[in-house]
């Protein structure tokens, strides 16, 4: 059980707890996520070496993934965690990570003394912040007694751990609050705080959970809370969702799917949701893109952010305003649009102002859904022309989920760049790829969704000429997966897609990882089919989807260690 290691000095007591925080993440192997891009696959990763027994339902066995394990909050979870504590006053401003351009992953988190003084930092910054608001957030006088420090710090400390703290970990937390006192009844409070905030239990949740049923672990209740919480809202369970984890209800299938139920009802869950399904889509790499200015003279930060918010607006208006089958994320007409995105699509803006987005019906040949949203396709475009190649990827592995394709050979980076710098079509370019023996193998299984997407410039216009000669956006995509078959533009594509449990399956696959922080889970195994199978027929909504995966094993469930 963690203790506070203190000494004559606070700094050597946070000095302590940063050299807790090293060995914690020393002894359990790769915490916060491995390298895995989102378009793995999954095959051959399986940390446990099952995972699955059989594909799919009846009644084979669907053994957990994952092992018993320790998993490191994202720096968002992290914060939001502090402003749950201690209100927006507790967040230096310039510090708060952007919501909207959360990463998907974890793999580029990595514990070590850059991330551990960071948030010592911000365990400082956010105790100090209690200063001239010292009664408000305590409950106790400037100059209180003990006895309401120690009941303020208290409950302060099983919310800030999400689970009952036990004796010997608030007798160290008196010690701490005694050697701030030495200075001032509210230095005492506020190094407390400190302690709490820097502590490996507040940067890492646990899936420890109790005894082993075989080779399956059932995780403890405060273990499922703080897991689902930071799954559907990047933030503390709320005191409802807490207080079920405290009384053990939330052990019980219905209880958590009723929690679950409640959740989804709340603005912030929403919004929540959506952000990760943006994330997971890579759409924020849209603000990092710059297009040449000769070229293309509207593509301003005011663009990127309208390109953005049109998603962010789409995606809630469908699933959850109308409750839509995901699917129709692939096939609507509809979007919304300010004054710059209309001189995009080449349609009328109606709204009293510029700045104002309203919606608009787009022309059915020529877009559908987000698969042909001019901010993914800006983002996947590079400074002068579009990249097939990134296109393609973008297909491939963020919107069906399948298997990850190796990066080219350094021996080939010449090539590449001189195939680049070249003076030629896209769909030249993936020709002469095509009749490489080197490169044919792997370019095969995406370059055709990228060739779909080439009637769209690099800032997402709709075009039907490339230089004076008619745009041929036809492919054969192969054999690949649900895909399989011929196509005569991106529209057809998508809606093609629609209509199977592919995009609905990638969808599962993508909300399952943010959850669970398991990047090498794929959609053909058996935790994202099972999600799948439970969905009510004809109503894969999010909201189903969503509640589903919650009361699925995946989220319950790991493999006690061989």
């Amino acid at each position: 059980m963690e203790t506070f290691t203190h000494s004559g000095a606070a700094s050597r007591l946070l000095r302590a707890v940063a050299c807790t925080s090293l060995l914690v993440a020393g002894c359990v192997g790769d915490i916060g996520g491995n390298s895995s891009s989102s378009g793995s696959s999954g095959a051959g990763a399986n940390p446990t070496g099952g995972g699955t027994s059989s594909s799919g339902g009846g009644d084979a066995v669907c053994n957990p993934r994952l092992e018993r394990r320790i998993v490191l909050l994202a720096d968002l979870q992290f914060i939001n965690a502090i402003r749950g504590l201690l209100g927006d006053e507790a967040i230096e401003a310039e510090q708060a990570p952007d919501a909207r351009t959360k990463p998907f992953a974890k793999k580029g988190l990595v514990v070590g003394t850059s991330l551990v003084h960071t948030r010592l930092a911000r365990a400082a910054y956010a105790a100090e912040s209690i200063s001239g608001r010292f009664e408000q957030v305590t409950g106790c006088a400037a100059d209180g007694d003990d006895a309401c420090a120690k009941t303020f710090l208290t409950k302060f400390a099983q919310r800030a751990f999400r689970r009952p703290v036990d004796q010997a970990e608030l007798d160290n937390l008196w010690s701490v609050y005694a050697l701030g006192k030495e200075t001032s009844y509210e230095r005492g409070v506020s190094l407390a705080l400190e302690a709490l905030i820097a502590s490996p239990s507040f940067s890492y949740r646990t899936e420890l959970g109790g005894d082993a049923d075989g080779d399956v672990v059932k995780l403890a209740a405060h273990e499922v809370a703080s897991e689902l919480s930071f799954f559907l809202t990047d933030g503390l369970p709320d005191e409802e969702l807490a207080a079920a984890a405290d009384s053990g209800a939330l052990n019980d299938p219905e209880e958590l799917a009723r929690q679950a139920e409640r959740l989804l009802e709340k603005p912030e869950t929403r919004s929540s949701l959506n952000t990760t399904l943006i994330a997971a889509w890579g759409l924020s790499n849209l603000f990092g893109t710059v297009k040449d200015p000769g070229l293309f003279p509207e593509y301003t930060p005011a663009l990127q952010a309208s390109m953005f918010h049109e998603t962010e607006l789409l995606v809630d208006d469908l699933l959850w305003n109308r409750g839509a089958d995901v699917s129709e994320l692939l096939t609507t007409r509809e979007t919304f649009v300010n004054g710059v995105l209309a001189k995009v699509y080449g349609v009328e803006h109606t709204g009293s102002s510029p700045e104002e987005f309203t919606k608009v019906e787009l022309p059915a040949d020529e877009r559908a859904g987000i698969l042909t949203q001019p901010g993914l396709l800006a983002a996947l475009a590079r400074t002068d022309n579009t990249s097939v190649v990134a296109r393609g990827l973008f297909v491939r592995g963020a919107l069906l989920c399948l298997g990850k394709i190796p990066s080219p050979p350094e021996s080939l980076s010449d090539a590449i760049k001189e195939l680049l710098e070249a003076d030629m079509t896209e769909r030249e370019r993936a020709d002469a790829r095509a009749a490489n023996s080197t490169c044919a193998a792997c370019h095969a299984q995406f370059d055709a969704f990228g060739l779909l997407l080439e009637n769209y410039d690099p800032v997402g216009r709709y075009r039907d000429t490339l230089d004076g000669e008619p745009i041929d956006a036809r492919v054969n995509v192969g054999n690949i997966a649900e895909v399989a078959g011929s196509y005569a533009s991106a529209v057809e594509f998508a809606e093609a897609v629609a209509q199977n449990d592919a995009f609905a399956a990638c969808i599962t696959r993508h909300l399952l990882t943010y959850g669970t922080d398991d990047e090498t889970l794929g959609t053909s195994d058996c935790q994202v089919e099972r999600v799948i199978e439970a969905l009510p027929e004809g109503q894969r909504t999010l909201t189903n989807v969503v509640k589903a995966i919650v009361t699925s094993p995946a989220l319950t469930e790991r493999a006690k260690e061989e």
